[in-house]
């Protein structure tokens, strides 16, 4: 039986190009006529919160509709589609599915489900009492960031089997039209790019500084150390001033001090109050994506191109409307406030000039 709560994809559904990337004069021009004047291609691996329908069979029937958003960074699609109208020389790309189809945020394995099963095998472990992480095992993710089911754990090798169909097939659908649509921007705008300038890809998320609780209400407090300053975080693989760390820098640390301090003017942001509304790589280093593209780029020897990891306090983007309706217990996801979103894309555009105008690019 179908859960009707949750926001479904239908079954089959295929995403062509055109469905999944956004920039200024789409419809008008194609994105071939807009790839040399791009300088951010900003992409979205969580901005969908929907589920594919050949999921159906297998999502949990109490999960709610503020569950499944909760478990995503559902606004960023919104925040990105804006951005990209906004500002000529940034581009979204964005996945289809949510995260429980495969993250596309983590290192795709030639086979999930060895990673599946062992994540429920730690859930098990972990409800008896065991402190165990998920790391390195979540490319799919069956429960949410609060513990709670989206996947049922399959009874026996012919749900596992069928689960492992239905999973393949959201993966072809789903994160393989995203990432081939992510390549080809990025490809494009490279053949496009002027040696000298600077080009950012930005992987854009947002994440609550409080976890859900059974009841719906988003009160539970991260332990500090998790905790994203009032703004936003950058993560280019280092330490919190952007410098060397174990991985290599996704993107030069001077290059995003200049981002982070683009973004401070952008936002009004006061120097007394810069260190609590934006950080470094704390907490967030950056995740699959920043390390795979950071890399590409790196080739190119270029000390104002690279990616970095772009978390937002979900708080700063929701509005206190819409995160005080979130503090309450319910099933509901708040509409997005589209005069607070409107505020945040004008600051984002602002940070852009800012960028192109230190630079001359």
């Amino acid at each position: 039986m179908t859960n009707a709560a949750v926001d479904w994809i239908p079954a089959g559904q295929a995403f062509r190009f055109e469905d999944l990337v956004f920039w200024r004069d789409k419809g008008r021009a194609p994105f071939a006529a807009a790839a040399a004047r791009i300088d951010t291609v900003v992409l979205g691996p969580h901005a969908s919160a929907r589920f594919p329908g050949e999921l159906q069979p297998f999502v949990d029937a109490a999960l709610t509709r503020r569950k499944q958003y909760d478990y995503s960074d559902a606004i960023t699609s919104d925040l990105g589609r804006a951005w990209a109208a906004a500002d000529p020389a940034v581009v979204f790309v964005e996945s289809p599915h949510s995260r429980v189809a495969q993250d596309a945020n983590r290192a795709p394995p030639a086979d999930v489900m060895p990673g599946l099963r062992e994540f429920f095998a730690r859930i098990a472990r972990q409800r008896g009492g065991e402190k165990l992480a998920f790391d390195g095992i979540d490319a799919v993710r069956p429960i949410t960031f609060a513990g709670e089911i989206v996947l049922r754990p399959p009874a026996d090798e012919a749900q596992w089997s069928a689960l492992a169909v239905a999973l393949a097939a959201a993966r072809r659908l789903g994160h393989d039209a995203y990432r081939r649509a992510c390549d080809s921007v990025i490809d494009a705008v490279l053949r496009a790019h002027r040696p000298g300038a600077a080009l950012h890809v930005i992987g854009l998320h947002d994440t609550m500084n409080t976890k859900m609780r059974a009841d719906g209400a988003i009160v539970v407090e991260r332990p500090a150390v998790d905790r994203l300053p009032a703004l936003v975080n950058f993560g280019n693989k280092g330490d919190e001033r952007g410098e060397g760390g174990s991985d290599p820098l996704s993107i030069g640390a001077a290059e995003v001090r200049r981002i982070a301090d683009a973004w401070a003017q952008g936002f009004g942001v006061a120097a007394a109050d810069r260190d609590a509304a934006i950080s470094l790589n704390r907490p967030y280093k950056g995740g699959y994506e920043v390390g795979h593209y950071g890399a590409l780029l790196r080739a190119r020897n270029e000390p104002r191109v690279g990616a970095v990891q772009v978390e937002f306090l979900r708080e700063a983007l929701l509005g206190p409307r819409a995160t005080a309706q979130l503090r309450q217990p319910g099933a509901d996801w708040p509409e997005t406030d589209g005069a607070h979103l409107g505020r945040i894309v004008v600051a984002l555009v602002a940070a852009g000039r800012l960028l192109r105008n230190a630079t001359g690019t």
